[in-house]
């Protein structure tokens, strides 16, 4: 990785850091450059304004999360049900999105055509692979539901809920919790 390109990934892991834990809002350029020992005319290079960088941050993370979803998925093998914990294990393995504390509070901050664009990427990032996945699953009737992307997204709001609550469960707690959705969303709630 060249040097320029360090520098970047450095910039971008500690301004995620920092708008993770004091939001858009609260987070100065010049505290982004202080803890990089950067400069802060240095930071222009790469952004032009803290809005930009957040985009670069934000961008990055809901990519990622698509990214590794997908690769979890692969692994998993055939079976809806692995696929599912290994997107769920994904998850709860980062830390938590937080997706409706950033649309009520970080993305109000940002011109709007930035905090549209944010929140199709995390809509989409975040239900596509599990999107795919119940799409196969329905095509050849292991699984029966009129919506995929809409399937996909209410598992992910179901794990990101119980990843909140961090505090309350211990890992094994939130893996039984976990399994408990699964079992839940595949067998359905209607006694049979």
């Amino acid at each position: 990785m060249s040097k320029k390109n360090e520098t970047h990934r450095k910039i971008l892991d500690v301004a995620d850091k920092l708008f993770a834990t004091k939001g858009f809002k609260a987070v100065t350029l010049r505290e982004i450059t202080n803890s990089l020992g950067l400069k802060h005319t240095a930071l222009f290079y790469y952004a032009k304004s803290k809005e930009l960088l957040y985009m670069q941050v934000m961008e990055r993370n809901f990519k990622r999360h698509e990214q590794k979803m997908e690769e979890a998925i692969l692994h998993a093998g055939d079976d809806l049900k692995e696929q599912m914990q290994v997107v769920a294990e994904w998850l709860l393995s980062q830390p938590p999105l937080n997706l409706g504390q950033l649309m009520q509070s970080d993305f109000t901050h940002l011109k709007p055509e930035h905090a549209s664009r944010l929140a199709v990427l995390a809509f989409d990032s975040l239900r596509m692979p599990l999107t795919k996945t119940f799409q196969r699953a329905n095509d050849i009737g292991i699984i029966t539901v009129e919506d995929p992307g809409l399937a996909a997204i209410s598992f992910v709001s179901l794990i990101e809920t119980v990843h909140a609550t961090q505090p309350a469960f211990d890992a094994e707690q939130r893996q039984s919790i976990v399994n408990s959705i699964i079992d839940m969303l595949l067998n359905g709630l209607y006694s049979r």
